[in-house]
């Protein structure tokens, strides 16, 4: 076991230092082994080419590997760790403030509808919505997390995308009121959408393409309490600072259960904020 986690720790040094998207996420990992890689976007259609080169194929190894040493979910199974390394993983997931604050808006935060956009929260959570609000100079973009069935945050608004922003189901298993936490990472990632392009990510694609075009993720925790654990907001923060972007995270007032969302990612060293609805205004409330 030692010998293995040495090659391991290895390989994600070398993974991270070539800004491989997608980091500790095994359930990104199997998909781009299957052929189908979150990470491509634009011109190259991974849902229709079958034969990952040896690059994506050498990539998805190393993710999967790192996510099963960090205790990611992996296919529904969490793999976690025992004693002295899962004291360690927490410690890196708790290490200091992530960098972020009111410095992330001083340019503006791009959201769905703003002017030269599509007015869809497809389109804001997508490559091409990161791209486009690096492109117009905005400091952070609105990133939505929902959790799929198999514990794997990904960047979407509605809890049920058939039933809004033109989601579908290309292989017609899945009835349009379902809900993303009843989905699989690859039932999710198989969803298209009717605009031709946008589709539905990991947050770890997400924050790779943050740090690609170097701009700050607002990233916008659900009503899911899920948010609330440390295997959630610990993969979050863990991505995060491996990552080096700036990010802060948000959550709409419900209550209670926002508390306890907010909290635990101050725990983890996030900036944190209420977003604006239920009825109730923004509210900065900052670190710990």
């Amino acid at each position: 076991m030692n010998m293995l986690s040495g090659n391991i720790t290895s390989i994600q040094s070398c993974s991270i230092q070539i800004g491989a998207p997608g980091l500790a996420d095994p359930g990104a990992a199997l998909s781009r082994l299957g052929g189908s890689s979150p990470a491509a976007f634009g011109g190259f259609d991974p849902f229709s080419f079958q034969m990952p080169n040896v690059m994506e194929m050498a990539l998805g190894l190393m993710e999967m590997l790192t996510g099963l040493m960090v205790g990611q979910p992996n296919g529904g199974a969490g793999t976690t760790l025992g004693g002295s390394q899962q004291q360690q993983a927490a410690a890196v997931a708790k290490g200091g403030k992530i960098k972020g604050g009111p410095s992330n808006y001083a340019h503006g935060m791009f959201h769905k509808g703003d002017k030269g956009a599509p007015n869809s929260y497809a389109f804001e959570n997508s490559p091409a919505g990161i791209k486009f609000a690096a492109d117009k100079g905005y400091s952070s973009i609105d990133i939505d997390m929902q959790i799929t069935k198999d514990g794997v945050p990904v960047a979407t608004h509605w809890s049920q995308p058939m039933k809004k922003d033109g989601f579908f189901d290309p292989d017609h298993k899945l009835s349009p009121g379902t809900k993303i936490n009843q989905m699989t990472l690859a039932e999710v990632m198989r969803l298209r959408n009717k605009d031709g392009q946008s589709r539905i990510f990991p947050v770890s694609t997400m924050i790779g393409e943050l740090k690609k075009h170097n701009i700050a993720g607002d990233f916008e925790a659900k009503n899911d309490p899920r948010f609330a654990s440390d295997q959630i907001m610990g993969q979050l923060a863990s991505m995060v600072r491996q990552s080096g972007i700036k990010a802060n995270l948000k959550s709409i007032d419900y209550g209670p259960g926002t508390d306890k969302i907010l909290k635990k990612a101050q725990s983890y060293g996030f900036w944190v904020r209420t977003a604006e609805g239920n009825g109730k205004a923004r509210r900065n409330i900052g670190y710990a």
